[in-house]
C-alpha cells in the first residue's frame, strides 16, 4: 500500500532515531516515501513582545546559528537516504514557525515522527509536537530520543480506552500489525468487579490479542503502570489516544499523554 511518512528531526544527536524510525514505519505500513522537514526557527519569532527590536546582528546570529544545524540534519539525511535504497525521499528545508511548517506538510502525510521531547525543549520542538498530535488530524509516531535505533512493530502494545481518540489511533495501528508476533491490550479500570472487555474492533479486523487489566489510581500513576505493563510484555511499540485537558487549547495535555511525552521510552503512536 502506498503511504507516505512525514519525519520532523530537530537535533542533529537525535535524527539518527528520528529517520530509523520513520524507516521502520515505511516499512510496516508498506509506504513508499519519507518527507524529511527541516526546521529553521525565523529569527523574529525568538524576540519576546517586551524586548527591543530585532538588530541586524542577532537575526544573522541567528540565521547563522540555525543553517549550520540544519545543514548538520542534512548530512545526516545523505548518509541515511543512501541506505534506504526501497525508499523514495525528499529533503525539505523551510525557515518557518514549526507549528505551521507541521500543519502544512503534516496533512499532506499518512504517518508523522518526530523525536519525543526533550527535559528542555525549545518553544519550536513544542510548537512542532503539539502541531503534529492536534492539528494535522493524523497519527504521529514518538521516537525515543536515546536508546538502540532497532525495528519495531513485532510485539504491539495497545492502550485502551472506549472512545472516539482510541479508535482513530487504534485504526491507524492496525497498518503495521501485519507482522506483528503478540498483540496486547492494555485496559484501565477503576472497577475491578465490572473489568473491561477486549475491544470488539480488534475481532472485527481478524485481530487477536491478549487483555490484560491494569487498575486507574491516578493520570500519573496509570502512565507509569502503561510503561511497566509494556515493558514486562516485551512490547517495542505502544499505541494509544492522545488527549488534552481543554478542548481549544490543545498545550493542556492530559495526563497520560503528558507522562508518555515525558518518559516513554519504546516508540508511541499516537492519535487525537
Amino acid at each position: 500500500m502506498s503511504g507516505i511518512i512525514l519525519a520532523v528531526p530537530d537535533r542533529p544527536e537525535a535524527a539518527p532515531r528520528v529517520l530509523a524510525a520513520a524507516s521502520c514505519m515505511a516499512e510496516l505500513t508498506r509506504s513508499a516515501r519519507v518527507n524529511v522537514l527541516a526546521i529553521r526557527t525565523p529569527p523574529i519569532s525568538t524576540i519576546l513582545p517586551t524586548e527591543n527590536v530585532l538588530t541586524a546582528d542577532q537575526e544573522r546570529r541567528i540565521r547563522d546559528s540555525e543553517r549550520q544545524r540544519a545543514d548538520a540534519l542534512k548530512r545526516i539525511f545523505d548518509g541515511w537516504s543512501r541506505g534506504a535504497m526501497s525508499l523514495k525521499t525528499e529533503w525539505i528545508d523551510v525557515e518557518e514557525l514549526a507549528d505551521e511548517a507541521v500543519s502544512e506538510w503534516g496533512r499532506r502525510a499518512d504517518f508523522i515522527v518526530l523525536q519525543r521531547p526533550p527535559d528542555h525543549p525549545t518553544v519550536q520542538e513544542r510548537r512542532a509536537i503539539h502541531a503534529a498530535l492536534f492539528d494535522t488530524d493524523r497519527p504521529v509516531l514518538v521516537a525515543p530520543p536515546e536508546g538502540p535505533t532497532e525495528p519495531f512493530g513485532r510485539r504491539i502494545a495497545i492502550a485502551w480506552r472506549d472512545d472516539e481518540r482510541t479508535v482513530k489511533a487504534v485504526l491507524s495501528g492496525l497498518r503495521c500489525v501485519a507482522n506483528a508476533d503478540e498483540i496486547h491490550v492494555l485496559a484501565g479500570t477503576r472497577d475491578p468487579s465490572n473489568p473491561p472487555h477486549l475491544p470488539e474492533i480488534l475481532d472485527e479486523h481478524g485481530i487477536t490479542a491478549q487483555l490484560h487489566v491494569l487498575p486507574i489510581s491516578g493520570p500519573q500513576v496509570f502512565g507509569e503502570a502503561l510503561l511497566r505493563a509494556a515493558h514486562e510484555l516485551g512490547a517495542d511499540m505502544l499505541v494509544m489516544g492522545a488527549f488534552a485537558r481543554h478542548p481549544i487549547r490543545s498545550f493542556v495535555l492530559g495526563g497520560v499523554t503528558r507522562h508518555m511525552l515525558a518518559h516513554a521510552d519504546l516508540p508511541v503512536l499516537m492519535r487525537h
